[in-house]
């Protein structure tokens, strides 16, 4: 049963049978993405259990819109966040219009719980003067437009200096294929877990197996899981999703110990050629949580940096719980300098 907010909105959850409706409003809308479809919500709902799908119709004035709605339960359920997208990826009304942004914040800023709503790079959003309880921050993606064709791209987009490093290791015997061995996908998760283990602080989210395995399983052709190999070993692994003309570089995880071999090089290399082939347009290399090597690596293939919003709000328990987390990390501090 869908519910009234207001003379101009309509909120309807999404069903299974409203699920091709759903996907209607997404068909030839180029700002929606894989992150909004229904197979997204099938992955992320059977890699988090305690992840809700509040998927939803959203009429804003005489326009329909489809939204993807995930609400996170933690701690028992007493502290849950309403995301527009799960994990912290693209999210938002498709069609992306000002009106349908207003409409969403005006839904979610009344309710007990938090909220985080992130825009996509390919949409317009209204600005935040409309939404007093949500505090408007900005993220950043690295976009490249691909060429009409892989000689177009190594000619005109690669440095030189690249395409000698990709011929050399090739010859060299680094490989590069679609994953086809059982063992290839806990393969690219321990690359995963081995490089948390070298970060100073522990990140504050670590992605379960399962979330991988969802990704490989429900995501049909859309998603794509490369493997980079040398003399018979994985050195590196990239899973990519492909939907709607856009390639998203979601996850890339390589051998520290391999690092000379170059294999995060040639693993982009071997995508963007795959995604030109295929008639992609975009190749979108995701946030890169403002760490500047990186950010420096994606912009050496050519893609370019872009901004899009960020929304937050904390429901009033976890402002509670985040003012007494900071009470009692100052206590500690205080405790540990006294103790010297």
């Amino acid at each position: 049963m869908g519910m009234t907010v207001d003379e101009t909105m309509h909120i309807e959850p999404v069903s299974p049978a409203r699920e091709e409706a759903y996907e209607a409003l997404l068909a030839n809308a180029p700002e929606a993405t894989f992150y909004h479809t229904r197979r997204w919500a099938r992955i992320v709902t059977r890699a988090f259990p305690r992840i809700v799908d509040r998927s939803c119709i959203v009429t804003a004035g005489e326009q329909r819109h489809a939204l993807p709605l995930y609400v996170w339960r933690r701690a028992g359920g007493l502290l849950t966040t309403a995301h527009s997208s799960f994990p912290f990826l693209y999210g938002g009304p498709i069609p992306s219009t000002p009106a349908a942004w207003r409409a969403v914040r005006r839904h979610l800023q009344h309710a007990g719980s938090s909220a985080l709503l992130i825009g996509n790079p390919f949409g317009a959003c209204a600005p935040a003067t409309d939404a007093p309880r949500f505090t408007l921050g900005e993220e950043h993606t690295h976009l490249l437009a691909l060429p009409e064709t892989v000689e177009a791209f190594w000619s005109d987009v690669l440095t030189s200096r690249k395409r000698n490093d990709i011929r050399r290791l090739t010859r060299k015997g680094v490989d590069v294929q679609l994953a086809s061995q059982p063992g290839d996908l806990d393969a690219f998760y321990d690359l995963y877990l081995k490089r948390m283990r070298t970060w100073e602080k522990r990140p504050g989210f670590v992605y379960p197996l399962t979330f991988y395995r969802a990704m490989r399983e429900h995501g049909g052709d859309a998603v794509r899981l490369y493997i980079v190999r040398f003399e018979d070993r994985v050195i590196g692994g990239t899973l990519v999703c492909r939907w709607n003309g856009i390639a998203h570089y979601q996850a890339g995880y390589f051998d520290h110990d391999a690092r000379n071999l170059r294999p995060n090089v040639l693993a982009q290399e071997r995508i963007i050629r795959d995604a030109i082939e295929d008639g992609c347009r975009i190749y979108d290399m995701l946030p890169s949580a403002g760490i500047a090597p990186v950010e420096a690596f994606k912009e050496s293939f050519g893609s370019v940096k872009k901004p899009f919003p960020r929304w937050q709000r904390r429901g009033m328990l976890q402002r509670i719980v985040n003012r007494a987390g900071a009470s009692l990390g100052r206590l500690r501090g205080a405790s540990g300098r006294s103790g010297r």
